[in-house]
C-alpha cells in the first residue's frame, strides 16, 4: 500500500497551476507585453535624473495650487470645461490647421452666431487676461522668478 503525501499533492498542484497560468500568458502574448513594460520602465528610470524630478515635483505642485484656485471659483471650471471641449473638438492636429483662413473666410465666419458667441468670449477673455496681467506684474519681477515655477525658461 503506498503512501501519498498531502502536502506534496498540494506543491504538485501549485506547480500545475503555475505552468498553465505561464502558459495562458504566453499564448495571449502577455509575457511579451509584461516584458516590454519591464524595458520600458527600466529605460526610464536610467533617463530621469534628480533635477527632471524636481522640475516635475514644482510644476505638479504649482499645477495643485492653480487647481485649488479654480476649485473655489465654480465660473473659472466651467469656462476650463468650455475651453477644454472646443479644443478637443477644434481639430486632432494643430499642425494641419483646415483650409481658408484668409481674411475673406475671417469675415464670412463673422456672420456665424457660434463664432459671434465665442468671439465675444475671447474679447472678455483677453480683457481679462490683460487685468490680471497689470494686477499681478509686480509678483513675477524677473524671468528668474517665472522659471522657478516651471512656466518659462532661463535663456
Amino acid at each position: 500500500m503506498s503512501e501519498t503525501n498531502p502536502q506534496s499533492h498540494t506543491e504538485d498542484e501549485s506547480i500545475e497551476n503555475i505552468v498553465d497560468t505561464l502558459t495562458e500568458l504566453e499564448e495571449t502574448g502577455t509575457i511579451d507585453d509584461l516584458a516590454q513594460v519591464a524595458q520600458t520602465i527600466s529605460l526610464a528610470s536610467e533617463a530621469i535624473d534628480d533635477d527632471m524630478i524636481k522640475s516635475t515635483t514644482r510644476a505638479t505642485v504649482r499645477a495643485g495650487e492653480l487647481f485649488d484656485t479654480a476649485a473655489g471659483e465654480p465660473a473659472a471650471l466651467r469656462n476650463l470645461e468650455v475651453l477644454t471641449a472646443a479644443l478637443s473638438e477644434t481639430g486632432s492636429d494643430p499642425t494641419d490647421p483646415p483650409d481658408g483662413a484668409g481674411i475673406v473666410t475671417l469675415l464670412r465666419k463673422l456672420n456665424d452666431p457660434s463664432v459671434q458667441r465665442g468671439l465675444g468670449f475671447a474679447l472678455t477673455l483677453l480683457g481679462e487676461l490683460g487685468d490680471q496681467l497689470e494686477a499681478r506684474a509686480d509678483r513675477y519681477p524677473d524671468a528668474e522668478t517665472t522659471a522657478e515655477l516651471g512656466t518659462g525658461s532661463t535663456d
